[in-house]
């Protein structure tokens, strides 16, 4: 597709283009918008496999256990992660510069990821449909652009980067097995074109690269059996490239599950099986490991299926709203098994965020079975084989939509490269009608997909708040919708409604909330409440108070060149590490003490030292030696007030 052909290639200039402007929106998005945070380190799990590489380098398989944290596997007194070693190995020449690198490099991979996988898209679409149109094939390119593939570019995580490159691999891996079963003696690039990405795929996401292996084999051994078998000396070389072939597919496939299932047993004993029990998350939180007790131990059952299968089906997972973006998660899945899932998170379905690709894919289902088209039969079951662990899961989430597209591939592919609609008297109009519906389908897709990745990567943030009430202000007016007054010890609201918090005793907004998964999110709190910032002024060797309120204390100790922060909530007390202490004495403290979200937490210099989970109660109040900072803290709170 990106390569210059003579004649030039009408359908593979539409694929680009839908590519390029497909991939420039995915990396917008990925770097919020500012290209020039594209290597800035991100946060918790964007540096799991540069860890992974640096573990590599040394010849281990233990990580360090400050890296995973809550994420890693205690075994006998090691950690481990649990993820394939594929984008880790691709790592390795960066492992070399120590962690100059670490955490640098997941933004490039999942947009590198996301274009890899639409331009696996085209081959596949030409080689199942070589006449098809330039408008086709531009279209299957776009639905795949706009499924939610596109919502992995809301985090910047492992485990999107993940997602992206177990699907990319998916896709190549059926794009190159058409290629090998065209009907061609098989070469040894039409080999490694399959083989490269299956084995890929099982080291990248082994329940997804393993269903897609066994799709290709299945589909190799059909179409290699006969010339195998077929007696008669003349095509003699015809066998010999087609045991090559399926030898070939089928070693790849083995090769990548022997390197998982080694890694697999050296770290957790067993070839497959992953011990959630010994979860870091599991031995510190007692419910977590009781759920992991009631089900044998396993993130996996059979028992889940009636609720991850009616939420990822069901038609109304999302809703429109009047603010920006337009688009946001319906209300949780209803927990329908006979064992409770463990987590269930906000997403949407296959039918809502995918629905062209899946309306095409069950025409393509039904044209491949008429067709006999075994060879794709057994491709849709192995993309169908590598969903099933998706729905055996304890968790629901978003991301793992992207699970179930390697399924619907290859008969949307048949579907819209190949089907022509037998309508004679209305051809005309019923052309018109369709093609206005796969419009309205792609921008559909692109809307909900891009908009669901905006409202999780923006969320918590105040700014994009403050945006969305003031675009709606502008075109709707007052009173603005999903703003409420905090009610303690009243439910949660659905996610995204926002709610201000009003001090008692000055009458005024005291911090902004934003309901998230059944808890609150603070956005906002003003400086004279549940926040205290401002610089505070020690003396040698002495104590201060900093802050309190009804049953909590922040006090500072010096010592020599050092100080000691202390905090105290309800009889219990928490001491920070040694700071050190300017020669001015003048430290820049922000205190926080929120009883709505359970926390009383201390920064110094912009470095927090002390966090407790509690419920602080009564306003803040500064210390003798607390400058409070002038700014006041809540233009946010006025803001949304001026609304009601």
């Amino acid at each position: 597709m990106w390569r210059p052909t003579r004649p030039a290639d009408p359908a593979a200039r539409a694929a680009r283009l839908v590519t390029i402007v497909a991939t420039v929106v995915f990396a917008l998005i990925v770097v919020r918008c500012r290209p020039w945070d594209l290597f800035v380190r991100e946060a918790y799990s964007n540096d799991f496999y540069d860890e992974q590489a640096r573990s590599f380098l040394r010849l281990r398989v233990a990580v360090r256990p400050e890296i995973p944290l809550q994420e890693g596997f205690l075994v006998d007194g090691k950690t481990y992660l649990y993820y394939g070693p594929f984008l880790a190995v691709v790592r390795l020449p960066f492992a070399v510069f120590g962690d100059v690198f670490a955490g640098r490099l997941a933004r490039l991979s999942m947009i590198a990821g996301y274009a890899a996988a639409l331009t696996g898209s085209f081959h596949l679409v030409r080689r199942l449909a070589p006449t098809a149109s330039v408008r086709r094939v531009g279209v299957f390119v776009a639905a795949v652009a706009c499924s939610p593939l596109l919502f992995l570019s809301g985090w910047v995580s492992v485990y999107h980067e993940t997602e992206l490159w177990a699907f990319a691999f998916a896709t190549w891996a059926f794009a190159g097995t058409v290629r090998l079963l065209d009907g061609r003696t098989p070469e040894r690039a039409d080999v490694l074109a399959v083989a490269f990405p299956v084995a890929a795929g099982i080291t990248t996401r082994a329940s997804v690269g393993l269903g897609v292996a066994a799709g290709v084999c299945v589909a190799a051994s059909i179409a290699f059996w006969s010339r195998i078998v077929t007696p008669g000396a003349t095509e003699r070389d015809q066998k010999r490239a087609a045991v090559g072939a399926m030898g070939g597919v089928v070693g790849a496939s083995a090769l990548g599950f022997a390197i998982h299932a080694g890694l697999n047993w050296i770290k957790f004993g067993s070839p497959t099986a992953l011990p959630g029990q010994l979860q870091v998350l599991s031995l510190n939180d007692p419910t977590r490991a009781a759920w992991f007790a009631g089900n044998g131990d396993s993130f996996f059952s059979l028992r889940f299926v009636s609720t991850t299968l009616a939420h990822y089906l069901r038609p109304d997972t999302v809703r429109f709203e009047r603010m920006l973006p337009f688009v946001r998660f319906g209300p949780l899945a209803t927990d329908r098994s006979s064992y409770p899932l463990e987590t269930i998170t906000p997403a949407a379905s296959i039918t809502t965020s995918a629905t062209l690709l899946l309306v095409a894919a069950v025409i393509g289902i039904v044209v491949i079975g008429r067709r006999r088209r075994w060879t794709l039969v057994a491709m849709v079951a192995g993309g169908l084989i590598a969903a099933v662990p998706t729905f055996t899961i304890g968790f629901i989430g978003n991301r793992y939509l992207v699970d179930m597209l390697p399924m619907l591939l290859v008969p949307a592919a048949v579907a819209i490269g190949t089907c022509a609609f037998p309508i004679r008297p209305w051809r005309p109009a019923a052309r018109r009608i369709v093609r206005i519906a796969v419009v309205a389908l792609v921008a559909l897709g692109a809307w909900c997909n891009a908009a669901l990745a905006v409202w999780t990567q923006q969320l918590k943030e105040p700014g994009f708040t403050s945006w969305r009430y003031r675009v709606d202000g502008w075109v709707f007016g007052d009173p603005a919708p999903a703003l409420v007054d905090l009610t303690p010890g009243a439910p949660v609201p659905r996610d995204g409604t926002v709610a201000l918090d009003r001090d008692p005793t000055s009458d005024r907004c005291s911090g902004v909330y934003i309901a998230e998964q059944g808890s609150w999110v603070a956005l906002e709190r003003s400086n004279d409440g549940r926040r205290l910032h401002g610089v505070v002024e020690l003396d040698d060797d002495a104590a201060a108070l900093l802050a309190g309120g009804d049953d909590w204390t922040v006090s500072a100790a010096v010592n020599g060149t050092s100080v000691v922060v202390e905090a105290e909530v309800d009889g219990r007390s928490t001491l920070s590490a040694p700071v050190p202490l300017p020669s001015d004495h003048r430290l820049d403290v922000d205190v926080i003490a929120d009883p709505v979200v359970g926390e009383l937490s201390v920064t110094v210099d912009g470095d927090q030292v002390v966090f407790v989970f509690a419920g602080p109660t009564g306003a803040g109040v500064p210390g003798a030696t607390f400058e409070l900072d002038p700014d006041p803290g809540d233009s946010l709170c006025r803001q949304l007030e001026a609304r009601r």
